[in-house]
């Protein structure tokens, strides 16, 4: 099977925004969002969220920390 090529971006401003959004995806990820919440938000499925972030892959965050 081929590794897909990931798409780029002509745009600096759209890269800059895609950034951005994969940073605040993160960040919810890992305050405990569920990936179909996120889904849900975005208007892609949950396995979209999913490729994009692997949940055994991150760290959620602690109380106390």
């Amino acid at each position: 099977m081929a590794k897909r090529k990931k798409k780029t971006i002509d745009d600096p401003i759209q890269a800059e925004l895609d950034s951005i959004k994969r940073l605040l995806m993160l960040f919810l990820v890992k305050a405990g969002a569920t990936q179909g919440e996120i889904g849900t938000a975005l208007g892609i499925s949950r396995m979209g969220v999913s490729r994009m972030f692997p949940a055994k892959q991150i760290k959620k965050f602690t109380e106390g920390k």
